[in-house]
């Protein structure tokens, strides 16, 4: 709740812009996923760019959405981040 309770104090731009290697946000490239067909929402959801980042200090857990105007909409809540499989 934290982490949540400081990300809502940041502007759009500050996350939009990712790189920070503690939160680890950053759209979302599906064709390096294991979900190459994305969030499978509605069409009119289709224009707007997936984002990830993380909750916790670990390396795995993410929390996947989307950025609408100012608000990140949660689609997917990646415990295991299998999203981005580690890989070998």
């Amino acid at each position: 709740m934290d982490r949540l309770k400081s990300l809502s104090t940041w502007t759009v731009n500050e996350f939009a812009s990712g790189g920070t290697k503690a939160l680890r946000n950053h759209p979302i490239k599906w064709e390096d996923t294991a979900r190459p067909n994305g969030f499978n929402l509605p069409e009119q959801y289709e224009a707007y760019t997936p984002f990830q980042f993380s909750l916790s200090v670990n390396e795995w857990g993410r929390v996947h959405g989307l950025l609408i105007d100012d608000t990140f909409y949660v689609v997917w809540l990646d415990q295991d981040h299998r999203v981005y499989p580690k890989k070998d």
